[in-house]
C-alpha cells in the first residue's frame, strides 16, 4: 500500500484524504541532533508529501531527549515516559517495550524510522514488525560492541520484513522522503539568472580544450 493509499484509506469521514502520521523513534541527544530537521514544520513544507513526520521521545531519558528537541526548534509529538524506576538496562528496555508497542498498536502509524543501535530502536522496530508497520532503519557508527550488536539486530528485523519471508514491500516512499528531509536546503547561491560562460575553441583542435 502506497502512503497515497494509506491516506485515503483512513479518511473515515469521506471529506478529503488524511495526513497519515511517520513515527520517529528519537532515543537519545545524538538521535535528537540527528532526527530534527524530520520535526521542524517549515522544512515539512518544503517537501509535502503523504505523510506527517511525528517525533517520539523515548529512551532511558525522554525527558532530556524532548528538552533537546525543544532546545532544536523540533518539538516531539510524542513523550513515552518510563513507568516506574529502573534497576538495570533490561527493566528500561522491557519498560519502553510495553510504551512503544502500546503506542504503535493504538496510533497504527503508516511507518515507523529508527536511527542506530538503541534499546528504544530494538523495541519499537520488535513491535512494528509484529504489527506490520513498516520500519525504515537508519545506520550509524556504533561506539560500543553491544550498540554494534543491538543495531545489527535491528537491521535483521528490518531487513527480514521486506524478505520473501516478511512478505512486506520495502518503504521506498519513506525512504525518499525521510532522506530529503535530512538533506541540507538547498543552495540559492546558482540562480536561473546566473550566467555559465563557456569558450569554445577557435581553431579545429581538439573538444578538450573547451574550457569553462
Amino acid at each position: 500500500m502506497t502512503l497515497r493509499e494509506y491516506s485515503v484509506e483512513g479518511d473515515e469521514g469521506g471529506a478529503g484524504a488524511m495526513t497519515p502520521d511517520l513515527f520517529v523513534v528519537v532515543a537519545t541527544a545524538d538521535d535528537a541532533a540527528a532526527l530534527a530537521p524530520l520535526g521542524r514544520p517549515a522544512r515539512q513544507q518544503d517537501v509535502g508529501g503523504h505523510v506527517h513526520p511525528v517525533l517520539v521521545a523515548t529512551g532511558p531519558e525522554p525527558l532530556d531527549v524532548d528538552a533537546a528537541l525543544d532546545d532544536l526548534d523540533a518539538p516531539a509529538g510524542r513523550l513515552l515516559l518510563l513507568d516506574g524506576p529502573c534497576e538495570n538496562w533490561a527493566q528500561e528496555a522491557a519498560h519502553m517495550l510495553v510504551r512503544l508497542d502500546a503506542l504503535l498498536a493504538e496510533d497504527a502509524p503508516a511507518g515507523v524510522v529508527v536511527r542506530g543501535g538503541t534499546e528504544a530502536a530494538l523495541a519499537a522496530t520488535r513491535s512494528a514488525v509484529r504489527l506490520g508497520l513498516p520500519v525504515l532503519h537508519l545506520t550509524v557508527e556504533p561506539d560500543t560492541a553491544e550498540t554494534a550488536a543491538t543495531q545489527a539486530a535491528v537491521a535483521e528485523l528490518a531487513a527480514w520484513q521486506t524478505s520473501p519471508a516478511g512478505g512486506m514491500p520495502y518503504p521506498t516512499e519513506i525512504d525518499l522522503l525521510v532522506h530529503r528531509l535530512l538533506s541540507p536546503p538547498p543552495s540559492h547561491r546558482h540562480r536561473a539568472a546566473d550566467q555559465t560562460v563557456v569558450r569554445m575553441p577557435s581553431g579545429r583542435g581538439s573538444r578538450s580544450s573547451i574550457t569553462a
